[in-house]
Parts: structure tokens; sequence; C-alpha cells
């Protein structure tokens, strides 16, 4: 056996021990995305399943023994497996023909286990690459929901950390690299390449590594989104009192029945509603709700009695920006008048930060540069 041969092989055993352990984490640990995780393990195990088919044959133990030691191979299991947790995650219904997506990695093993035709490798090759293609529209279609839920979360939370799922990104193109570094060996004889062959495994392994930890990292830190964060609980709302908005005379919050509507029923932009817009602003100032790290629209629509649906209508047709930039337009704003007083002596840039309600530093340096042009840094120098 060549040393290459046996780093690889070292390799593929620590990342499969790795990952049939993490699997089993996330299928039996509780957390506040239990349904999503269950899909996760499976991806780990998936990945397990892969590396350890690997290594039988490279070790050549199933031609050895003349049995397959292993009956299944779940490569073609993973991108649906993580496209679930995507959609549990965002508490997006999962419907019956989302398991259609399993029919590829079913319909591989049970042909490559009936033999005959599709043993012949041109066959296995073009069923490969359908799949493959199949798999990256179904990639696109991923990149696609990621970035509606980016869209959308900004309407419903002012703390964006761990909702974004950006790393999910990461995590679909890498799992296509590796699945199409896997296929290119099929197309492309390196038999006679061994070093190209092995640089191409070493890099697959590396990359196989990085995205057991990179997933098993935020997997472990990723709650559900939407169901728990925006189901109202004591915890959810804290300190924030239940009061309607400050009294406008003889205008409320609410909007009038008879108020003029047009196309698909949405109300005008009428001066009743930038009325409300301004009592909801005042509310939130009166209150300093902005300085509430996990303040969502939940919490803002029962502060000031009004659904969240004609809150969040509000804010976007009236105030032309989202309830991301709302709120956090509210606490740098509170941060600048901070840092004119004897408190930016005493607490540093983050600090102040925090004291207004930001609870991240990616978030804070974000929100700011968008919102002034500069950083916080550049900020107060020109004070």
């Amino acid at each position: 056996m060549e040393v290459y041969e046996l780093i690889w092989i070292l390799s593929a055993g620590f990342i499969l021990s790795n990952s049939t352990v993490v699997g089993l984490v996330f299928l039996v640990a509780k957390s506040s995305n239990r349904r999503a995780n269950i899909f996760l393990g499976l991806f780990f195990w998936s990945i397990a399943g892969n590396l350890l088919n690997d290594l039988l044959s490279e070790c050549q133990i199933n031609e050895g023994l003349g049995v397959s030691l292993f009956i299944v191979e779940p490569f073609l299991f993973n991108l649906p497996l993580l496209f679930l947790y995507l959609l549990a995650t965002i508490n997006k219904e999962i419907r019956k023909w989302h398991f259609l997506l399993f029919l590829p990695g079913v319909l591989h093993n049970v042909l490559i286990h009936a033999g005959g035709l599709f043993l012949e490798e041109g066959v296995t090759t073009i069923f490969e690459t359908i799949v493959y293609i199949l798999e990256i529209v179904l990639l696109v279609y991923a990149y696609s929901l990621l970035q509606y839920h980016h869209k959308r979360i900004v309407h419903y939370y002012s703390d964006l950390e761990n909702k974004t799922l950006t790393w999910l990104k990461s995590i679909f193109a890498l799992n296509l690299l590796i699945h199409f570094l896997s296929i290119s060996t099929f197309i492309v004889d390196l038999s006679h390449m061994e070093i190209l062959e092995f640089a191409i495994d070493t890099f697959a392994i590396g990359l196989s590594l990085f995205m057991v930890f990179w997933t098993a990292y935020n997997g472990f830190s990723q709650p559900e989104i939407f169901k728990q964060h925006l189901s109202l609980t004591e915890q959810n709302l804290g300190s924030i009192e239940p009061t309607r908005a400050p009294s406008l005379g003889e205008h409320s919050l609410r909007p009038e029945k008879n108020e003029p509507q047009f196309g698909g029923g949405k109300p005008m932009i009428s001066e009743l509603d930038i009325q409300r817009f301004n009592a909801i602003k005042e509310l939130i100032q009166e209150q300093e709700l902005f300085t509430r790290p996990k303040l969502t629209l939940r919490d803002l629509s029962e502060a000031a009695d009004l659904k969240e649906k004609e809150l969040s209508r509000l804010i976007n047709e009236c105030g032309k920006i989202n309830f991301y930039q709302l709120i956090n337009g509210y606490r740098i704003e509170k941060f600048k008048a901070l840092s004119e007083t004897s408190t930016a002596d005493e607490l540093s840039i983050w600090g102040l930060a925090m004291e207004v309600g930001f609870n991240s530093k990616s978030a804070f340096y974000s929100a700011f540069k968008e919102h002034e042009g500069m950083t916080p840094f550049q900020y107060q120098k020109t004070q």
C-alpha cells in the first residue's frame, strides 16, 4: 500500500467516525430545531455511508469476501436531506412530493444491486450525470428559497443573528462540488494518472472534513426560524409593556372599516396611515423598545395593538423601509447620542452598541455603515 493511500484511508476513517457520532447527536439531542435536526443527522450518516463504501472499496474488503458488506450507497441522498433540513428550519411545509427527491438514490441502489446492464460503466456514468444535473436544479431552487428567506426575515426581526442561513449556501455548494469531483473520476479515466487521482481524492476529503465540522458548528446553534421566535411568550416579550400606542385624538392605530381600498384590498397610503406610523415611532421611542435585542414584529404589534400584517404594511409603505431597518435606525441614533455623553468614556464602541440593543458585532457594523456611510470608528473620529 502506497503512503498516500494510507493517508487517504486514515483521513476518511477520521471523517467517518466523526460524521457517525455527530449524526447520532443531532438525531437524539433535544434542541430548538429538533424536527430539522433529524434530517441533518441523517445527512451526516449519509456522508458516513459514502466514506464507508469508499473505504471498503479502497481496502478491497468486499472483493476479498466476495460479498457486499454495505448494500446502500447513499451519496445521492445528501442534497435531498440538506434540502429538507432547510425547509424544516424555516418552518416551510414539507410536502409528500419532496420525498420524491430520494427517488434517484433509491433507483440507483436498486439497479446497481440488480446487476446486469446497469453495471456497465457507460450506463452508470450516464445515470449519475443525469442525477448530477437534477441536483444542480435542486441547488438553484434551494438558493432561491434562501434568497426569499433573507428578504422575508427583515420584516420580522430586528436581530438577524443565526437567522440568515448563509452558511447553508456554502454547505450546498461544497456538497455539490464533492459530488462533481466524484463523478469526474467516472467520466475521466485517471487510472494512469495516480498523482492527479490522489490530488482529487485528497481535495474531496479536505472539503468533506470542512463540511462536516462547519455544518456541525452551525447546526448546533441554529434555531428553528419563524415558528419559535414569532410565538408570543413571556420570555420573548421581556419587559415590553403590552399597551396601546399613544392616542392620536379621534384616531386610533386600528384601521377604520370604511378606509379607502384599492387593487387587491390593500389600504391606500393616507394621512391616517401616516398618523398611525408616527404613533408607532413615538411608541418605539417612548418605551425604547429598540433596546430589546430580540425585538420582533410580533412584539411591536402587541405593544401597538395592531395586527402584524397591518404593522408591516405601515412600516413598508409609510417609512419605505422594513422592520429590521426601522429598529436598527433607532439603535444607531441612540448610539450616536450616547457617543456624545460621559457614557462613551466608560464603554467601548461595542459596549455602546450593546447598550442600544445590538447583540452581534457584525450586524452592528453592517447596519451602522449602511445607515451612516462610514464605520463607527470613523464616526467617532469626526466628533
